[in-house]
């Protein structure tokens, strides 16, 4: 399985070739209208329709067009459409705030956003329209829903491209190069701004050519996920690698366990992709349910190790292997992986070995000094995965990435003498709470403005048996205050999603700090779990 200098779309060519009648996606919308069925042929015209707007928008090679939504079948042709012209997808977090909304589209040079009407609670359409006037280089707001008055609406964009000339197509993907930016993924940084990560096509393509092969999914497998398209997960670890084995990518638009559930039987799903956390009340679910899962053969997971008695109820209850998956969104989503073949207790164990392609050193932390095999030290990569940098953050950029190649993870592992990683902690103070990366310092900056009570406040993630971690909040306040968790909710509620509020408040008399006045937060961790014994 040597990696290969092609684009991303050349995955869904290939497909739409060989197996043109073979169901390629299956949508399950919310409510009980029937699932939307798109065959290998039809997802091709598809593309192909979107690529024409795209052109017809004035969209060339290097240019930027966003989807500010969950998980829709439009995110699928406008990927594949910028591939296709060597143009760039922005997917877009639906939870973003309005500042939040207008950072990524400036950053990103956004000339035309897609967008959602409802999310949740919330209205991405709105959202959007709010911040449009301030982005200078925001050529065009799309609906993807009616809407009335003069913005544009999916159907009718879509058809805007019908006169584009076949010689200009076909001028535009010979331009397209593996190289090209397919894909901007912004992940949070612990500045608190998200990082604006550039990813090639060759790089989305050879993630999921890797990722299948290594997952052992066979040839037109069924391939069930609920997980973001803004992330890799749902970009690369799903809908790449289901494509570069012809088989159909059945997609949710949110995680429910009711729904994972009754997709997974009705759809005879032979492969899933689940976080931990998922995987843990998927299984409540299904086992109330009386759940067979009879199709299903493998579990694919990542964001965090899944837990031992977690992964075995799945192998004892359901027969199907597990494949975990680590990697970040700066090496294009896995770069290690287990198969459902590999001995069981390093399936359990560990993160798996470097997918092919892909280099791991292990390094003293802030040197390039190798350490010797089964000593820790921060994990690095190098391979076809990596980012070509963090727009707009050259520095940044610099901070993580070498000359020669090599990404710091900011995490420590180990490597084993049969070349199996496993991951044994952070350098970096980044939580991971159900597979979601949240920076601290976000957190800390909203508290610090919103809650007039908090002096200073540090934030840590601290272990829960649900999310993996939970988000714990330690702050000093000022003389004859008091602030309970529920005021500390209710004062967050609406400036940051419900993911990134803290779901423990610990109040001291002073945060423990270095001689330099730096904040120790593993002190921070190890009184949380002196409470806990």
């Amino acid at each position: 399985m040597p990696a290969v200098q092609m684009r991303f779309d050349g995955l869904l060519q290939r497909a739409a070739e060989t197996v043109p009648d073979r169901e390629a996606l299956v949508f399950i919308a919310a409510g009980e209208r029937p699932p939307l069925r798109w065959s290998y042929r039809e997802l091709s015209q598809l593309v192909e329709r979107a690529a024409r707007a795209l052109l017809s928008s004035d969209v060339r090679r290097g240019d930027a067009i966003a989807v500010y939504a969950s998980n829709r079948p439009e995110f699928v042709l406008l990927q594949f459409a910028c591939s296709q012209i060597g143009a760039t997808a922005v997917p877009v977090n639906p939870l973003y705030s309005a500042d939040e909304l207008a950072y990524v589209l400036a950053r990103a040079g956004v000339r035309i956003c897609f967008a959602a009407d409802r999310h949740r609670d919330q209205s991405p359409w709105e959202t959007l329209t709010s911040v449009a006037e301030r982005l200078d280089r925001l050529d065009s707001c799309v609906a993807l829903h009616p809407v009335d008055g003069d913005p544009l609406e999916w159907e009718r964009w879509l058809a805007s491209g019908a006169d584009v000339a076949d010689a200009a197509l076909a001028s535009a993907r010979d331009a397209a190069l593996p190289g090209d930016t397919c894909q901007i993924e912004f992940t949070s940084g612990t500045t608190g701004h998200p990082k604006a990560v550039a990813l090639s096509s060759a790089a989305l393509a050879n993630g999921g050519r890797c990722t299948a092969y290594r997952a052992e999914l066979e040839d037109g497998c069924r391939y069930l996920h609920a997980m973001p398209f803004f992330h890799v997960g749902g970009s690369v670890t799903a809908m790449a690698a289901t494509v570069a084995c012809r088989g159909t990518q059945i997609v949710l638009p949110t995680f429910s366990p009711a729904a994972l559930c009754t997709a997974l039987e009705r759809e005879s799903a032979t492969a899933v992709l689940a976080v931990p956390t998922m995987l843990i009340s998927t299984a409540d679910r299904a086992a109330a349910a009386h759940c067979r899962f009879d199709s299903l053969r493998t579990v694919l997971t990542g964001g965090s190790l899944v837990p031992e008695a977690v992964a075995s109820t799945w192998i004892d209850r359901y027969g199907v292997g597990i494949s975990n998956t680590y990697g970040m969104t700066e090496m294009a989503g896995p770069a290690v992986q287990t198969a459902p073949s590999d001995p069981l207790d390093r399936a359990l164990a560990t993160v798996g070995r470097p997918l092919p392609g892909v280099e791991i050193d292990i390094v003293e932390v802030g040197t390039d000094e190798r350490v010797p095999i089964g000593t820790e030290g921060e994990i690095r990569f190098r391979g076809w995965g990596t980012m070509k940098g963090y727009v707009g953050d050259e520095a940044g950029t610099g901070a993580v990435l070498d000359e020669d190649g090599w990404m710091r993870s900011g995490d420590l592992g180990v490597l084993s003498d049969d070349g199996f990683v496993s991951v044994t902690g952070r350098t970096k103070d980044m939580i991971i709470r159900g597979g979601e990366n949240i920076a601290p310092a976000v957190i800390e900056d909203a508290i610090r403005e919103l809650v007039p009570e908090v002096v200073d406040v540090s934030v840590v993630g601290v272990p829960d048996d649900y999310y993996g971690e939970a988000i714990a909040a330690y702050a000093t306040l000022r003389p004859g205050a008091s602030i309970s968790l529920e005021t500390l909710t209710s004062e967050l509620a609406g400036h940051l999603p419900a993911y990134r509020i803290p779901a423990h408040l610990r109040i001291i008399d002073m945060l423990p700090t270095t001689p330099s006045g730096k904040i120790q937060k593993y002190r921070l961790v190890e009184m949380f779990d002196a409470e806990g014994t």
